[in-house]
């Protein structure tokens, strides 16, 4: 070896013990056995190109890549790996946002500790050589060769962000990982380097838990969704090294506006969150919809962003309101979105908001007329909150926040419930933010066609009856009997 540190650790109590000890630390990749949310992580590496684990804090979420990153540099993939594979050796890069977040993260698990090099995922008996990195961090490390299956040498360069861009320009290398959030100019740099790596292609992965909110990288991942892209979300629930209480008491530990980052890896967004209340107590499994509660769907209208939306079903007896199904999607012509809609019953009302009432600059037809003529069953004026007793219909106005509050007040006393599969209103609504004191108006589709239809739900109907068979009519001729029919 090339570097001091590689020496064996002390020997402390049984000698026998203690061996066998130092073996085991050294050979910590046979024993990586990744919780269901890290193996979705590696999987999906063999069908997307870009790749993020957006994970709670302290839940293995590094050591899933730094296990990842060992394989592909040596070639010793596991029986049950089922990701990205490579045949020779490669050339990788790691990203942090220091040299010293480096060394005490991403060199921690590929290495070992200070002192301690060899007991990380990379195998001991692998390593080739360690080369320090220049400058004032204590024991940092610059890069790693490491024996490949094939015969080749692999070496995994660790770089940070703060090195700025031009660091991260010229090379052409096959895989990079960013642990911790990256700038947006680095993350495009490092990911074009990979763009002519043989035979694969793009291919990078990312380690974080969202502190810095909805920011490009995040947008790019949770609401642009290029293709090629894919998203992990890892909770403190998902990590099997945690009792109940033990997660109870981490949760209870953090400040309440970082709760939901620190602990289920969701974009902190601080006061700006429209809504607060804790999914769970929102979320429920799929019930069969009972024939005599009333039925509505709220949509709001879109191109360049989706059109979406949102089923609902009233327990008017109770005055529980069941999100039970969502649909959305941009760049949907009337023709194509109303069958969508159709498809979940042609008699459901459909509300829609205000801008209903524009003329497509196309045809010149309303848009809520064009829908109206594909069949959807559009209710005949756009939707307002319930006038006061007295006013004429309409006169409640369409006020945003108003719509807001009705749905905070209800999810606050257990009267919204959605359905754990419409995982696309989930999606909206640990992104739905304030920004400024005004409602950020991208990716708040589904959640204003829910606040549209839960305002107009007074005019909610009640599924027909299914239509009884009638019998023939017969006519009776015989002149004793006069004429029946």
């Amino acid at each position: 070896m090339a570097d001091e540190n590689l020496t064996e650790p002390a020997d402390h109590g049984n000698a026998a013990l203690a061996a066998v000890e130092r073996l085991l630390a050294q050979r910590a990749l046979e024993f990586y056995e990744p919780y269901p949310k890290q193996m979705a992580f590696h999987e999906a590496g063999k069908s997307f190109a870009e790749r993020l684990l957006m994970a709670a804090n302290q839940v293995g979420k590094t050591l899933a890549a730094g296990s990842e990153t060992a394989f592909h540099l040596t070639g010793k993939y596991p029986d049950w790996w089922d990701g990205r594979r490579f045949a020779r050796r490669v050339i990788g890069w790691t990203g942090s946002p220091t040299g010293q977040t480096s060394r005490d993260t991403v060199q921690r698990i590929l290495l070992g500790r200070p002192g301690e090099w060899g007991t990380g995922t990379i195998p001991k008996t692998d390593i080739v050589d360690i080369k320090r990195a220049a400058g004032s961090v204590p024991d940092q490390v610059e890069s790693i060769t490491v024996k490949h299956l094939s015969g080749g040498e692999s070496l995994i360069v660790l770089k940070s962000y703060d090195q700025g861009r031009i660091r991260w320009q010229g090379e052409t290398i096959d895989f990079v990982w960013f642990d911790e959030e990256p700038p947006e100019d680095i993350y495009s740099e490092g990911k074009t380097r990979t763009q002519a790596s043989k035979p694969h292609g793009v291919f990078v992965y990312m380690t974080f838990t969202p502190m810095l909110g909805m920011s490009g990288v995040v947008v790019r991942f949770l609401k642009e969704k290029p293709p090629g892209t894919s998203v992990t979300g890892m909770t403190i629930y998902d990590a099997g090294h945690y009792t109940p209480a033990e997660r109870e008491a981490i949760i209870a530990g953090y400040p309440a506006h970082e709760r939901d980052a620190r602990a289920k890896g969701i974009p902190i967004m601080g006061s700006g969150r429209v809504f607060t209340i804790p999914e769970e107590s929102l979320r429920i499994e799929p019930i069969a919809i009972p024939p005599h509660w009333y039925r509505f769907c709220g949509m709001d209208f879109g191109w360049d962003h989706p059109t979406a939306n949102v089923w609902m079903a009233w327990d008017k007896d109770q005055d529980v309101i069941y999100v039970y199904a969502t649909h959305r999607q941009k760049e949907t012509t009337p023709v194509v979105h109303a069958a969508a809609i159709k498809g979940k019953g042609a008699w459901i009302p459909v509300f829609w908001p205000h801008d209903g009432l524009q003329h497509d600059k196309g045809s010149g037809v309303q848009i809520a007329q064009q829908y109206k003529a594909q069949g959807v069953n559009m209710h005949r004026e756009r939707s307002t909150h319930a006038p006061k007793p007295g006013s004429p219909e309409g006169s409640g106005g369409f006020g945003v926040e108003a719509g807001i509050l009705d749905m905070i007040d209800r999810m606050q006393t257990g009267r919204l419930k959605v359905f754990r599969t419409c995982t696309e209103w989930f999606e909206e609504y640990r992104m739905y933010h304030r920004k400024d004191g005004l409602i950020v108006k991208e990716g708040d589709d589904i959640m204003s066609a829910t606040r549209i239809g839960i305002m107009m739900r007074r005019f909610a109907k009640v599924a027909p009856l299914p239509q009884r068979a009638t019998a023939p009519k017969f006519v009776v001729t015989d002149p004793s009997m006069g004429v029946l029919g």
